[in-house]
């Protein structure tokens, strides 16, 4: 299940601290535009936006979720979801290496 919580941080550093004292990877990220279909991936994670608007559909219940900076997402592994946007920028903290993430790291749902 897909976890948010709006206006959980003030800043970058303030997330990037989370993350740090946490046992997940770190890696930022800048998705320019996206309208993907569904997917999943192999590792939990943990998205902190710190630019743009994300607007994030929960498969299991077809919930369009809109993620805003200073919002934390939980997303776990197996978790169906859709991604929509303009372009955003999000700190990432991840059960696993990005270099471990596998290869696609965007999973079709017949493979869950």
């Amino acid at each position: 299940m897909i976890e948010v919580i709006e206006n959980h941080f003030d800043n970058e550093e303030a997330a990037a601290r989370e993350i740090d004292a946490s046992t997940l990877y770190k890696t930022e990220f800048t998705v320019p535009q996206v309208a993907g279909a569904a997917h999943w991936h192999r590792f939990d994670a943990l998205l902190y936006l710190l630019e743009g608007v994300l607007h994030l559909t929960d498969v299991a219940t077809g919930k369009v979720l809109n993620i805003r900076p200073g919002y934390r997402v939980s997303i776990p592994a197996g978790t169906l979801h859709a991604e929509r946007s303009d372009g955003y920028r999000v700190l990432l903290g991840s059960s696993v290496p990005p270099e471990d993430f596998g290869d696609p790291v965007d999973i079709a749902p017949s493979e869950l």
